[in-house]
């Protein structure tokens, strides 16, 4: 009858070759606060516009669920686009001009 045992500190699931990268936090002391900087303010900044676009989104359903008439939906829906390719640009651009401006503040090493 085996006996179970706890395994040594050595033997852990992040000391499993398969999961090496868990244990092994050495990698990130590679990066420079530059990169992990533009990383961090940059997905920030992706998320909150991304929140942005589906309270749009939820805002034209909404409008839409209303509309009484083809007409009007199809108004809506050519409103609805027409935004939506402009909120488009200005995001992108307001994204690529934050990493921009990480990237010339930081100084290099």
């Amino acid at each position: 009858m085996a006996t179970e045992t706890t395994p040594p500190k050595s033997q852990t699931a992040a000391s499993n070759p398969l999961f090496a990268s868990l244990g092994n936090t050495d990698w990130v002391k590679l990066w420079s606060d530059a990169p992990a900087k533009i990383y961090a303010d940059g997905w920030g900044k992706v998320l909150g516009l991304a929140a942005d676009r589906l309270q749009d989104q939820a805002a034209y359903l909404k409008q839409l669920s209303q509309c009484t008439d083809p007409a009007e939906a199809l108004k809506l829906n050519a409103a609805f686009a027409q935004q939506s390719v402009s909120r488009l640009w200005n995001d992108g651009t307001k994204i690529f001009d934050g990493v921009r401006s990480i990237t010339s503040t930081e100084p290099t090493r």
